[in-house]
């Protein structure tokens, strides 16, 4: 894993470009061949990506990125991923967070750390679904209907 000063630079040089905002994807898994593998599926799907083989270095780098959506493995050594969902909530709790995990001992209470599952024997597809539809959430939050007019009142009830 490169050091998190690297990466700031790294980061710091392409934010100063011209080129259109790519989401800002972090991935944390301890399989560290995995991480190379959707690394470079996201970033040839247009994402920025920082991987993490840890959940301390996840959040090391959460801290200094702020980044648009995390997806997290639930089983790792030292600190998993339902305590890494909350320690990046507690940091911002607009941020979308995934849990990806093959896991299926995964306890019910997680559910109210992340904004959504995804299997990892699911298609990959099915992932990248969850991620723009998290991604559009996260956007488009607070920019909702503009509110009716108040109908005049004729003396007229509607039932449903």
């Amino acid at each position: 894993m490169h050091s998190p000063a690297l990466l700031w630079e790294q980061h710091d040089a392409a934010s100063t470009s011209k080129a259109p905002a790519q989401p800002l994807l972090l991935w944390i898994d301890d399989f560290e061949p995995g991480l190379a593998l959707y690394k470079l599926m996201f970033e040839n799907l247009g994402f920025r990506v920082l991987t993490a083989s840890s959940g301390a270095d996840g959040l090391q780098l959460a801290a200094l990125y702020r980044p648009d959506i995390v997806v997290t493995d639930y089983e790792m050594p030292q600190m998993d991923g339902e305590a890494v969902a909350v320690a990046l909530k507690a940091m911002n709790p607009k941020t979308p967070v995934v849990m990806f995990s093959g896991s299926t001992l995964i306890p019910a209470r997680v559910g109210r750390a992340v904004n959504a599952f995804c299997d990892k024997a699911a298609s990959r597809d099915q992932l990248l679904a969850t991620i723009h539809r998290l991604l559009t959430k996260k956007h488009n939050r607070g920019l909702g209907p503009r509110p009716l007019a108040a109908a005049p009142h004729s003396g007229h009830t509607t039932v449903a």
